[in-house]
């Protein structure tokens, strides 16, 4: 009856329905690693981790470690929960990009930092990343360019630091106030400048 009486209804009800399969699909993926990749609690451990270095050895910190032991685990229950081995190879993926949110998050959180701790902030993630590899068939680096971006923000001088907040919409508002709170902390920044620039940064100017 649909047919006869309203053609076009009923084709563009099936577009829409069409066209929001894939959404849908993406949307359940994402939701899928999210619940099989059990690292909520590891921005903690990031932000609580020892920033506050004299000397830089060769030594990453622990939470590496356990976040490469978290995504063994999530590569282990992916294997053995019946499904494709395409679709096991998307959902690693978007465990990448949980991974990366966790980290930014983290570090985003860290109150007091050395130079030698932001140095071992990038040291973390290459061996992060140099673990990953073994586990995903994706190059791992692009995926995790975001953690190594807000890492290098450090080096950023204070005036570029509301121009950098407008260019990255991919980081929220909190954290780049952690990030500009930390550098200020870091750098010896006038109260004056650190408030400037925070309050540019939350109106957006």
């Amino acid at each position: 009856m649909l047919v006869q009486h309203s053609t076009n209804l009923v084709e563009d009800l099936f577009g829409l329905l069409v066209d929001s399969v894939p959404d849908l699909v993406e949307h359940i993926h994402k939701t899928t690693a999210r619940m099989l990749l059990h690292i909520n609690g590891y921005a903690d451990k990031i932000a609580n981790a020892k920033w506050e270095v004299k000397d830089l050895g060769l030594e990453h910190n622990g939470y590496v470690d356990l976040l490469l032991g978290e995504y063994k685990h999530y590569k282990t229950r992916l294997a053995h929960g019946g499904i494709s081995k395409e679709v096991q190879n998307v959902l690693l993926e978007y465990g990448l990009e949980n991974v990366a949110e966790i980290l930014i998050e983290g570090l985003s959180r860290v109150k007091r930092c050395t130079d030698e701790g932001r140095v071992l902030m990038s040291l973390d993630l290459q061996v992060l990343i140099n673990g990953l590899q073994h586990f995903v068939p994706v190059n791992v680096k692009p995926k995790l360019q975001t953690v190594e971006t807000f890492i290098k923000a450090y080096y950023l001088p204070e005036t570029e630091y509301v121009h950098w907040a407008r260019a990255h919409p991919e980081y929220s508002r909190t954290q780049i106030v952690g990030l500009v709170n930390l550098v200020a902390n870091m750098k010896g920044w006038k109260r004056k400048t650190r408030l400037e620039v925070l309050e540019r940064i939350e109106s957006g100017a």
